[in-house]
Order: structure tokens, then sequence, then C-alpha cells
């Protein structure tokens, strides 16, 4: 047998089950992240069928985030829900084929790749939101006891169920209690105090629609908030919770 001389040239085939190539299953699992790795070779078309599987991924992600959503004012969510849904709207014009006519893959690379940052920052973003974001408690708080207040009046404000937040800002509504026989409302101030806090975290002249901010530290019990209203004498004023929330 005659030994092959360095000189000699070797073929190797490419096709057929012991393909070197990017086979069906490394193909699936390339274009879950890429897209139609055909694109590449100048041949992808539009609505390719390969196009979908990012679709579905960025969609997943994006339902995810949302499905974790923490109650709270919808206002702190408008960056995630953007996020999410100019993802969703990337990944979708890849799937149409918007840039088909393109003869340079990259710029529908970088709308996917773009696709895919947007709905992991969402989901990292609204992951974010539910450990430290802002809770509405308006609901769970009230005044006890009930009823108009006057100078001398003891009362508290509860919020029921635990903390779950280190601060919680409230603002009150002062309003007079017996309008056609008074007008108290414009001199009238509170002072707030949480209970079983310091007495450095007294906070004096509140008026009516001014958020306060009470410092809870790190306790996650029940939080109650003594009242003390500052009136002329004989006034009778219905003080009550206009708005409550916990933050970190």
């Amino acid at each position: 047998m005659t030994p092959p001389r360095s000189t000699d040239t070797y073929h190797v085939d490419s096709t057929g089950s012991g393909s070197l190539t990017i086979g069906k299953v490394g193909r699936v699992v390339l274009s879950l992240f890429a897209g139609d790795v055909t694109e590449f070779s100048g041949t992808a078309k539009r609505w390719s069928g390969w196009n979908w599987p990012p679709f579905f991924l960025v969609l997943a992600l994006g339902a995810t985030a949302l499905i974790m959503g923490p109650p709270g004012p919808t206002r702190q969510f408008a960056w995630v829900y953007a996020a999410i849904g100019l993802a969703v709207g990337l990944s979708f014009c890849r799937v149409v084929g918007v840039g088909g006519e393109s003869r340079s893959p990259v710029p529908r690379a970088l709308m996917q790749g773009s696709a895919l940052l947007l709905s992991v920052l969402g989901l990292v973003g609204m992951d974010h939101l539910a450990e430290h974001g802002e809770i509405d408690v308006t609901g769970r708080t009230h005044l006890s006891p009930p009823g108009p207040m006057t100078r001398t009046s003891a009362a508290q404000i509860v919020v029921d169920g635990d903390a779950q937040r280190s601060w919680l800002r409230l603002t009150l509504a002062v309003e007079d209690a017996a309008p056609r026989e008074q007008s108290c409302t414009p001199e009238s101030e509170i002072a707030l105090q949480l209970v079983g806090g310091s007495k450095s975290g007294r906070v004096d002249g509140v008026h009516a629609g001014t958020p306060v901010e009470l410092r809870l530290g790190g306790s996650r019990t029940a939080v109650r908030v003594q009242v003390a209203l500052s009136a002329e004498e004989g006034c009778l004023l219905a003080v009550s919770v206009a708005s409550a929330a916990f933050h970190d």
C-alpha cells in the first residue's frame, strides 16, 4: 500500500447524516435566539418559520414579567411596560420580515438582539419592583377611632397588615366637620408620630394634601401612627387618609 504523499488533496463530504454543517437540532437552538440563520446567506424569506421561536421567547419573557408584577401605582411600571411592548414589536417585525430586502443581515440581527435584551430588562425590572417597588395601601388604611377630631382627640392611623417596605408615605385630608358653623381648616395642623418609633421621627406642622414620609426602619409589624390635631378651641375637623403607600 502506497502511503499518501504530503501533496495529496483530501475532500470532506459535508452532506448526509454525518454532516458537519448545522443540523436540525442545532438550527432550532440557534434560531431560538438569532431567528432565521439562512438570512446570513441572503436566502431568508418573509414570515420565515425560523423567526417564530425567538418571537415566542420574547413573548414568554414579557408574559412572565407581567404575571409577577406587584400591586402599586401604574406610573412606576411605565418603563417596564414600554420595554416589553417594544421588545414584542421588534420581534414581530422580524417575523414579518421588515428589512428583508436589505442585503446586509446586520439590521435584522440587531433587531432580534435588541428585542431579547429589552424583554430581559423588563423581566429584571419587574422583579426589582416586586421586591422594592411602591405599594399603594390607601385601601388598607383607616382612622381609629373614626369620626371628627378636636384638639384634644386621641386617634391613630392604622395600616392593616404588616409593613412591606422601609418607608410609609401619608397624605391626609382635613375638612371642617360643620362647614356652615366654622372655618378651621386653613389654620389647622397635624402632628404625626409613629407608634413604637423614636421621638425624633415625629413630624409637626403637617397640612392637608402635603405628603409626609415616616421611616419604618427594619420593622415588619403592623403600622400605627399617632395623630395630634392643632386647631382653635371648639373646632371640629374630619381627618382622613387621602393616600398611603409603602416604599423603599
